[in-house]
């Protein structure tokens, strides 16, 4: 049940559309069909994954591992089949990749400008891409990752998944608390059936996990 993209950025979608200059009711239309696009090719990628990933077994770690599951997918689709899925694999990870590093920086930085506001202010939206805290998170969100080429891929599987799992519901707890308050976001405030949909993710993920827990303790 771990996440497989739209997680952690979508938090960092607020940094984009200020530096898209969009900041009023007006553009709240193009920010929807933004998210509404970019969740729908998610689906289907994490559809055709739990596909994949549930009739195709692959062993070994490191960067050769998507060699190797092109390698297995091209005994039933062919040739064909198996570069359709390299250039779906490259243009996962380039486009997780790029997401990622520009975004994620982002939290890290306001987040250091949260914590000294009262001393030296808050980094400005516009120009945090090149404050010291920035870019030292790109340095490490570089280097630190590069420890999962000496783990098996089914170590990194699990613990992406748990932690992928465990980020979904509390997601959907945060839009909860926050945007249900008329007080924060006035008649953009979640519409009933938002608010249903996410109630449902919550008691899903409660569900699954007590489930879970029951089986291995019982």
């Amino acid at each position: 049940m771990g996440g497989v993209g739209g997680t952690l950025t979508v938090l960092c979608y607020g940094y984009w559309i200020r530096e898209e200059g969009r900041d009023g009711p007006g553009d709240v239309r193009t920010a929807r069909v933004d998210l509404a696009v970019g969740y729908a090719v998610t689906m289907f990628f994490g559809m055709a994954m739990v596909i994949i990933g549930s009739t195709v077994e692959v062993g070994g770690s490191g960067a050769t591992l998507i060699i190797d599951l092109a390698a297995k997918l091209e005994e039933p689709l062919g040739p064909i089949g198996r570069w359709a899925f390299l250039v779906g694999a490259f243009g996962a990870v380039f486009s997780s990749l790029l997401g990622v590093w520009q975004a994620v920086p982002y939290l890290f930085a306001d987040y250091l400008g949260l914590l000294r506001e009262n001393r030296a202010g808050r980094l400005d939206p516009k120009t945090i891409t090149k404050s010291g805290p920035y870019r030292l998170y790109l340095l490490l969100l570089t280097f630190v990752p590069m420890a999962g080429l000496f783990m098996k891929f089914k170590e990194v599987q699990k613990y992406y998944a748990i932690i992928g799992a465990l980020f979904i519901p509390l997601l959907a707890v945060v839009l909860l608390t926050l945007n249900g308050r008329k007080s924060l976001v006035g008649k953009w405030r979640n519409a009933w059936v938002t608010t249903l949909v996410l109630l449902l993710a919550v008691v899903l993920f409660l569900l699954l996990g007590y489930l879970d827990l029951k089986k291995r303790f019982a």
